[in-house]
């Protein structure tokens, strides 16, 4: 029989001894002993099915750090509570002792560096990324450096511009919100510890979570995106109204200038010249009135705007500033944001932040 089929005789001459030939087919991926189908559900194409997966298990890495985050304040309030009764104290006094200007900052320092590193790091290691993949520490462009470092900080004075704004704007109507963020220390220590806890390690730490970690994992699947998410999270780990707004903006300009210099390095400094603001105007002498300072504060924020418009104006690449990469995905934008936002771990998160800032009110 095999002289009237030649074709067939051919191959299993060339097959003899041999496994067998295996052919490709859509969905199905084999060897020589087992075919393995890959289950697509209705409605994806195996890209987008793989990207929502990928956006999947970011959330999850993203969520988990995040909470246990927020959860490293709770844990510790309860050991110091707990150490502090067995060496004598009571809780009002253990309260009072922790609350003194130079206490707080350095706790602040120590808690600040625990939680934006360990969890972030431990987790994302885990799930099998390099942490040098992601945190892009390259030195930006000479071209780029001045013009994004004082666009970054005239977004902030917007920000701040901006905030203050609504703030007055919801006092008119009695809406009133107050957060009391402690006494702070007097003095030139006093000023270098604030220095410390409030200008250096948030910029450091901070920029090494959000725009390194979180942004970073989350590029892949668009540059808009990466910095969108990551600038909403950055503002609901402030945990109070009255920051979340300022600090999601912030974020925006901090991750705007993280994917266009392929580096936290500026968007440490632009973190760490807003702060330092704050700062600044703390230790102003008491003799200055507070109509004094407000103008001071005015005319500061001003000449910022003023630079970060001439910054954008005498720039080679202003034409490039805003423009993000075009991404290669499949998904539209908003399946990605639906995907990540309903990940069981960022709604916990998003819960956590909302109740911890109603508690101001």
């Amino acid at each position: 029989m095999d002289e009237f089929y030649p074709q067939f005789n051919k191959q299993k001459n060339d097959t003899e001894g041999s496994n067998p030939p295996v052919y490709e087919q859509p969905g199905v991926t084999g060897n020589s002993q087992i075919n393995y189908v890959t289950f697509i559900p209705y409605g994806f194409t195996p890209k987008t099915y793989e990207e929502k997966n990928g956006i999947k298990k970011k959330a999850m890495s993203v969520g988990l750090s995040l909470i246990i985050t927020m959860g490293i304040t709770f844990v510790w309030s309860i050991v110091y509570v707990f150490i502090m009764s067995k060496l004598g104290f009571t809780s009002e006094k253990s309260m009072e002792i922790i609350r003194e200007p130079a206490i707080m900052q350095v706790l602040q320092v120590i808690l600040s560096i625990l939680m934006f590193t360990v969890p972030f790091i431990v987790i994302f290691k885990a799930g099998g990324m390099r942490i040098s993949d992601l945190v892009p520490l390259k030195k930006p462009e000479k071209g780029m450096r001045l013009s994004m470092y004082f666009i970054g900080v005239a977004f902030c004075a917007f920000a701040n511009m901006a905030t203050s704004a609504a703030s007055r704007f919801f006092s008119f109507f009695g809406i009133e919100y107050n957060v009391d963020f402690g006494e702070t220390p007097k003095g030139f220590f006093g000023f270098l510890l604030c220095l410390l806890s409030t200008v250096i390690t948030p910029a450091l730490i901070e920029e090494f979570a959000f725009r390194g970690i979180v942004l970073g994992s989350l590029k892949k699947y668009g540059e808009g995106f990466a910095v969108l998410v990551s600038s909403i999270l950055f503002g609901l780990m402030h945990g109070n109204f009255e920051q979340i707004p300022f600090a999601f903006l912030v974020g925006l300009v901090l991750g705007l200038i993280t994917v266009k210099t392929d580096s936290i390095l500026i968007a440490c400094a632009v973190h760490g010249t807003n702060n330092l603001v704050s700062v600044i105007f703390d230790f102003i002498p008491s003799g200055i009135s507070q109509a004094a300072q407000n103008i001071m504060y005015l005319i500061f924020l001003l000449i910022c705007l003023t630079l970060g418009i001439l910054a954008l104006a005498l720039s080679e690449k202003s034409n490039e500033m805003f423009k993000l990469k075009k991404d290669s995905c499949e998904s539209k934008l908003k399946e990605r944001f639906k995907w990540f936002f309903t990940s069981p771990v960022i709604i916990i998160f998003i819960v956590i932040c909302i109740f911890e800032s109603l508690a101001y009110f």
